[in-house]
């Protein structure tokens, strides 16, 4: 704790006896609905960093408890604004993972509870969607859109989370055939993708990427032949047919340049082939298991999951670029309160069957399954990239390993790889509190990406990497303590809460306290050793009276004062 001495010397340094400004903060203790919202301001200013939640639910089919972690989540990180913000007349364009899937395998006994794990749950979104309605979103502004899910929609339950909620869960048309699907404005909305390595121009489904559409990525924890597939994966499904197979290969790429002469526009790269090829020789020797072998199809021991090699792999990195370039992120969201190991339904389980090569046996009793697992996590941010390598540490897996992130790096679409140097921060309720990543609970996810010789088939790609061998950028802490309401033009939050943010230059001890008009302290919302950046205190007023009132920072012996005058009406 500083002494009075140097209290009062950097006070008067900071601004005449430590008072710098004051602040009207209204914070009533209901819900406004201001007819703007936006995402808290925390999490909107810290675009370099990435948020997790703790859930705490038992079973997977716990469909009220998933719900209402979508309700919690959501009355947190959604807050209604004054303008600017996101006007709640815009469409929220929510892309989950519902991918194509036999939600039912009677052929290998898997029940519809056994593949829960493939898509995100709906009973999640569902409370994101309610939470949205709270801020003055109506029904009918509600979308979810999955290329790949018309099938199981009905059988995953999203049609009657539809039904409950009043958003709309699938789209009219899907794909892109003639001149006239090319212009139906309503069904599709073009972009271009400036310095596209495959694409020129993308259609979406509509709403996605409309001028008044707010994007939502609520991704799964899941694994996938690609790796893990979260919201970097995810978003690629919410492209037209055929331009959403980023799985593919080239016979994909044929098919959308055909599309592309019906309409008559350029719709690929005219020098794709080259720059592909290009990179993939350069690549072999720089992204870890580039340099391994293709398994011929005529190979004894080929099997279907060999088709995802290392081209597959280079062309969907590119694709998936392209993509994010020309799709603005309201938000990224993992949902990982249960997690899948595997691909789809085929993995490395029961226990014992990571060297399971021929999962497409027609023979149910040896294949393989995928699992899963309570991982209990919510992990979301402004950057999919971040948000995705956090994602990667928590599945199990050495985020360096991957070449998704080596060519978004290559690209300029990102700085940082290293999961260890992203600040992370835990999530409850509103309130923010710096983490070590390692704090949190990992939940292996085995996956069958670029198999390595002699490695089993389901595996994690665990193996160090030497993160010294990027050019990584690491975020510069703050020039000198501060301290700043965040939310002072905003109307409450569910949780009625001041957020206000920390600047700190070097590890050391902060402490902020809450003073009425006679200078008594109220609350200490803060105090503890903090790491150098930006850290939130949180001061509920839910029960506090409206009036004046001061905060004081204190960082090691440095102090600042500011006064705020609370309204709640």
């Amino acid at each position: 704790m500083p002494s009075r001495r140097n209290f009062i010397k950097t006070s008067l340094v900071a601004g005449g006896a430590g008072l710098l400004k004051s602040t009207e903060v209204f914070a009533a203790p209901v819900q406004q609905k201001s007819g703007y919202f936006g995402i808290h301001p925390f999490v909107e200013q810290h675009p370099e960093a990435v948020f997790i939640m703790r859930t705490d639910i038992d079973r997977k089919t716990d469909s009220a408890g998933c719900k209402d972690a979508g309700l919690n989540l959501g009355r947190s990180v959604f807050v209604p604004m004054n303008e600017p913000g996101i006007p709640v007349t815009h469409n929220i364009a929510t892309k989950p993972n519902l991918t194509a899937h036999r939600a039912v395998d009677e052929e290998r006994g898997f029940t519809l509870e056994d593949t829960m794990g493939i898509t995100t749950d709906g009973f999640f979104v569902e409370g994101m969607f309610d939470s949205l309605k709270e801020l003055g979103v109506a029904s009918n502004h509600l979308h979810t859109r999955d290329i790949n899910g018309g099938r199981i929609i009905e059988p995953r339950g999203y049609k009657a989370m539809g039904e409950r909620t009043g958003a709309t869960v699938e789209a009219e048309k899907t794909r892109v055939q003639t001149e006239e699907d090319a212009k139906d404005e309503s069904a599709f909305v073009w972009k271009d993708i400036p310095g596209g390595v495959m694409f020129s121009k993308i259609p979406y489904l509509w709403p996605f990427n409309a001028p008044d559409s707010w994007n939502l990525n609520l991704a799964k924890f899941k694994a996938h032949t690609m790796g893990l597939t979260l919201t970097l994966k995810n978003w690629q499904g919410s492209n037209a047919s055929p331009f959403q197979g980023y799985c593919q290969k080239w016979p994909n790429i044929e098919r959308i340049e055909k599309v592309g002469e019906v309409i008559k526009s350029e719709v690929i790269n005219p020098k794709a082939r080259d720059l592909i090829e290009t990179n993939l020789k350069r690549h072999y020797d720089t992204i870890p298991r580039w340099n391994t072998p293709n398994v011929p199809r005529e190979d004894p021991g080929y099997i279907r999951l060999y088709g995802y090699d290392v081209l597959c792999m280079e062309m969907w990195a590119h694709r998936t670029i392209d993509n994010f370039s020309a799709s603005p992120m309201g938000l990224s969201v993992i949902e990982g309160i249960y997690g899948r190991d595997g691909d789809f339904n085929t993995g490395p389980n029961p226990f014992g069957n990571d060297n399971n090569k021929d999962p497409w046996l027609n023979a149910p009793s040896k294949l393989g399954r995928a699992w899963d697992y309570m991982s209990n996590i919510v992990i979301f941010g402004k950057d999919p990239y971040l948000v995705d390598i956090v994602g990667h540490y928590l599945g199990g897996h050495e985020p360096g390993n991957f070449g998704i992130f080596h060519i978004a790096m290559e690209r300029g679409k990102l700085d940082v790889m290293n999961p260890m140097i992203i600040p992370v921060y835990e999530w409850d309720e509103g309130v923010a509190v710096r983490r070590p990543l390692t704090s949190f609970t990992r939940t292996p996810l085995k996956t069958s990406y670029i198999q390595q010789k002699n490695e089993p088939l389901w595996h994690l790609c665990d193996e160090p990497f030497d993160y010294g061998r990027v050019s990584e950028t690491k975020a510069v802490p703050p020039a000198r303590p501060s301290a700043r309401v965040l939310n002072a033009d905003y109307p409450a939050s569910y949780y009625s809460q001041i957020a206000i943010e920390l600047s700190v230059p070097e590890q050391g001890h902060a402490f902020v306290e809450i003073l009425d008009q006679n200078g008594d302290n109220v609350s200490v919302i803060t105090n503890a050793i903090c790491d150098a950046g930006y850290h939130l205190a949180t001061w509920n007023v839910g029960n506090v009276t409206a009036g004046k009132y001061r905060y004081r920072y204190r960082f090691n012996d440095y102090s600042e004062e500011h006064e705020i005058v609370l309204r709640k009406a």
